[in-house]
């Protein structure tokens, strides 16, 4: 008989960003009537394969990464006036809840509507600050950096 690993739960909302590491940040809410977001946000600087998380299996036993929007780093969004603040969706998982993305990065970004990186799919490239399109507004499952 073979015995289950624990599972241990950890929520993650934001890589380290600085004016050399730039990042790609998904919004929960679509932009304010004054072009901006103002909104709590996931902010990442690589690929993201499923937007749901990732698990790994470490010596003390299943371990389970879970992506939400969150607000704590009040990263603010240089070229757009747009920042990361709180706001409904704080806590909300990121998989299926995104309005909008800003691409702080110089590499371009690309949301995909199903996990893997698969079916319809919107670029941001560097500098971009817009909402989702209608196919992908609160359908994102994963987001690549190109």
């Amino acid at each position: 008989m073979s015995a289950t690993p624990a599972s241990a739960v950890t929520t993650y909302s934001s890589d380290e960003c600085s004016s050399s590491t730039r990042c790609f940040v998904l919004f929960y809410n679509s932009r304010q009537n004054i072009g901006i977001f103002y909104t709590s946000c996931f902010i990442t600087n690589k690929d993201e394969y499923n937007h749901e998380g990732r698990s790994a299996v470490t010596s003390g036993g299943l371990h389970v990464v879970a992506y939400e929007f969150n607000y704590g780093s009040d990263f603010v969004i240089h070229d757009a006036g747009s920042a990361c603040r709180p706001s409904e969706g704080s806590g909300q998982g990121v998989k299926n809840n995104a309005a909008g993305g800003a691409n702080e990065d110089s590499a371009s970004h690309r949301v995909y509507y199903n996990s893997g990186y698969g079916g319809t799919y919107q670029t941001f490239y560097p500098g971009d600050s817009k909402n989702l399109i209608s196919a992908l507004h609160n359908n994102n499952a994963s987001s690549e950096r190109l």
